[in-house]
């Protein structure tokens, strides 16, 4: 045949070429969906709050969607593309099988991870092989292309079951509905009768954190919340109705329990709520950050009816607004997210969007009401200083800029009282994860902190060594929220309102330590740290320094601030007016919980909780004192500030050597930012359970930690007392404790 001869069949081969590429992309549509927005529209599907953080709206939640269903096929249907046109169609049928391998693979990580429980190089071998024989299938069997091309309608179900069967479907088709129509009081009512109202909901922090083995506040290390003790009624037996703040806060903001159906925490859900009731009755001063529930006109913090009697404008600081728009922010926060849900070693936390594999994942506007800045450092800030540059929501919920987003609440707190304010912050500390001392200084952690730390499904391993040093740091962090707490007592002093105020402080939730127990998941043991929270109540009229150990639940602080408003609620409540008469004690309420993936609510005994709390208290491994206390907790604590030449110290290193993962910088000085290097992250690849490893700095015993279980490793996670870090660099050693002997550790 000649070559003129042979040119007619040019175009039949291109046109086949395209119909093949067609089919091509269809079967990565299929596989791409199954692979990428499957496990993305699961997860993010599952945490509403992460659309709420974000500022999205209806309509970004959708585009979202489409675009996680689409965008990924899209761009690997172009790369075949540009195969094709540059190196021919065979080439382009090689890039598609491996393509195809690929996205198996994928889908087998996550599968097998989830599904089995298997984990690391395991999970790698079985996904390469099963993507290596999709490819063959695909390859090899035409009735295994039909099917997959049959899949590519996989993106509309995905994108359809998340818009109308997810957890997030309720902010997808919500409208506002009565949520943001305040309710109007009774003219009678005078608002110059009304108190102040100052509420603040802290994040993540059982009561026993506080307390002395005498059951009461130790004053000694916490002597904030000592002096709010003295001076308000303190419910000792509260307890929360959640384990996490998507279901938390709404309890606390509404007065009613979770329900059986895992609702969002915006106002849509929860439309019944103090704003509404105070929409008209009070100027506010509201920053909330993992809910949306204040949505009536006065929640803008620029609203003209927020203004103090006489002053212009109080548009505040700091400019409003947020960097980039929230699809942008969602996109940042999948992007980020991803490569955990099929990483070959469990690290997803999908409970809600505290501290999960959504964590570090997008932003928005960081308020219902007002902006927040960040100063760059944890530390105290004076109200009075000029502000720093605002950050987005997901910078915001990190705990070094909770100083920030308190001090900006804090300076919008006013004196006219003839016009009484509402100032209400959720502050997410003490909450995880923890990198903040009693100084505010910061030492930085790893970005896998939470699975390096002992934690491992939202439980604690085994060996106590992963939750004691996860309590201690928690305990320093809640040490700098108490002198937040001075610097609030002391703004209320300043504007002449303390003694005319209703000052309410609480928590939404606890968290436990138990080695082997849940963290935030309910398990019966860990009851009274993680159902029992703080609750102080101060006001005009009010009984002062009396603890009241009634059983009492978060639902009671709204219909208990109602009444001190003056206001009447007209919606039924669950919870009860504290400053009633006392009626019968309430021994049984819903608790709502998440176990890994699954919402769930039962109803919880606290018939005990009090004993329990007490009894635990009790048995506390130290009190009072400063950091250096708290850090001698752990084994072998008393070695903590002794020097090197009093102890016995081995001449040579012996044994296993400690791999280390995290040390913050090679010579331990601080960044430019001034975060000190004081948290060392190391294992031993085989080693004996519960190891002590004891780290010197500069020659003095600096810190000790025990071995935990982790991925057949003994880990171990060693804090450093952050204020020595402060000037570097510095020399660290480490040694294995043998009886009374210091071992040096060969380090690689």
């Amino acid at each position: 045949m000649t070559a003129s001869e042979a040119r007619p069949v040019a175009p039949r081969e291109r046109q086949r070429s395209w119909h093949e590429f067609g089919w091509a992309c269809a079967e990565i549509t299929a596989l791409s969906a199954l692979a990428i927005a499957q496990p993305v529209l699961d997860v993010f599907g599952r945490a509403p709050e992460v659309f709420v953080e974000a500022g999205a709206g209806r309509a970004d939640l959708w585009l979202f969607a489409i675009a996680v269903a689409l965008v990924p096929a899209i761009v690997l249907c172009a790369a075949e593309l540009l195969m094709m046109l540059a190196a021919g169609e065979t080439a382009r049928r090689t890039l598609h099988l491996a393509l195809i391998a690929a996205l198996a693979a994928l889908i087998a990580i996550r599968a097998v991870r989830l599904g089995i429980g298997i984990e690391g190089v395991v999970v790698l071998a079985m996904a390469v092989v099963f993507g290596v024989a999709i490819a063959l299938l695909r390859a090899r069997m035409a009735w295994f292309r039909t099917w997959l091309r049959w899949l590519a309608v996989a993106p509309v179900v995905l994108v359809m079951l998340f818009g109308f069967g997810s957890k997030a479907s309720s902010l997808a088709s919500a409208s506002t509905g009565r949520a943001d129509d305040a309710i109007d009081l009774e003219p009678a009512a005078s608002s110059a009768a009304r108190p102040p109202v100052v509420v603040l909901v802290l994040d993540e922090l059982p009561t026993r954190s506080l307390l002395g083995r005498d059951g009461t506040i130790d004053a000694e290390r916490f002597p904030g919340f000592a002096a709010l003790a003295r001076e308000a009624t303190w419910y000792r037996n509260t307890t929360s109705v959640a384990a996490n703040t998507a279901h938390a806060v709404p309890a606390i903001l509404t007065g009613q329990y979770p329900s059986d159906r895992d609702r969002a925490p915006v106002a849509t859900e929860h439309p019944d709520n103090v704003f509404r009731l105070l929409g008209n009755a009070y100027r506010f001063n509201v920053s909330e950050l993992d809910t949306q529930l204040c949505v009536v006109p006065r929640c803008d913090f620029d609203d003209p009816d927020n203004r103090p009697e006489g002053v212009a404008s109080v548009s505040g600081a700091t400019a409003s607004g947020s960097e980039g728009s929230a699809l942008g922010r969602l996109f940042d926060r999948a992007l980020d997210a991803y490569p955990d849900m099929v990483a070959l070693h469990e690290i997803e936390f999908v409970q809600s969007v505290e501290r999960n594999e959504l964590d570090d994942v997008g932003s928005a506007t960081t308020t219902s009401s007002a902006p927040t800045t960040s100063t760059g450092s944890a530390a105290p800030v004076d109200v009075d200083e000029a502000t720093a540059t605002t950050v987005d929501r997901t910078a915001a919920r990190s705990p070094a800029v909770q100083p920030s987003r308190f001090r900006d609440w804090l300076a919008r707190i006013d004196a006219d009282a003839d016009h009484p304010q509402l100032s209400l912050l959720h502050l997410t500390l003490p909450h995880y994860p923890w990198y903040i001392d009693s100084a505010g200084t910061v030492y930085r952690i790893p970005p896998d902190d939470s699975h390096l730390g002992g934690t491992v499904f939202n439980h604690w391993t085994d060996g106590p060594g992963g939750a004691i040093t996860g309590r201690q740091r928690h305990l320093l962090q809640t040490r700098y929220v108490d002198t937040l707490l001075i610097a609030l007592r002391e703004r209320l002093e300043t504007l002449v309102l303390w003694d005319d105020a209703c000052v309410i402080v609480t928590a939404d939730h606890g968290a436990g330590f138990n080695p082997g127990g849940g963290f935030r998941e309910y398990d019966g043991e860990n009851g009274p740290d993680l159902m029992g929270v703080p609750l102080f109540v101060h006001g005009p009229g009010l009984r002062e320094g009396v603890i009241d150990d009634r059983p009492v639940q978060t639902v009671d602080v709204f219909p208990t601030l109602a009444a001190i408003a003056g206001v009447e609620i007209p919606w039924r409540v669950d919870g009860v007016d504290l400053g009633a008469p006392r009626g019968a004690d309430r021994r049984t309420h819903p608790y709502a919980g998440v176990t890994r993936f699954t919402y769930g609510l039962e109803t919880v005994d606290v018939t005990d909780h009090l004993d329990r709390l007490l009894a635990l208290a009790a048995d506390a491994p130290s009190v009072g004192g400063d950091d250096l206390t708290i850090l001698r907790d752990g084994p072998a604590g008393d070695l903590i500030g002794t020097p090197l030449t009093d102890l016995d110290v081995a001449a040579e290193a012996t044994g296993e050597a400690a791999t280390i993962d995290f040390r913050g910088s090679d010579d331990y000085a601080p960044d430019k930012a001034g975060e000190v290097a004081a948290l060392i992250v190391g294992h031993f690849a085989g080693g004996t359970p519960e190891t002590v490893v004891v780290a010197a700095v500069d020659g003095v015993v600096a810190a000790s930690a025990s071995t935990f279980p982790v991925e057949n490793a003994e880990r171990f996670m060693l804090l450093l007392p952050p204020q020595w870090m402060r000037d570097g660099p510095h020399d660290v050693d480490l040694f294995r404790l043998d009886g009374t002997t210091l071992t040096p550790l060969t380090v690689v």
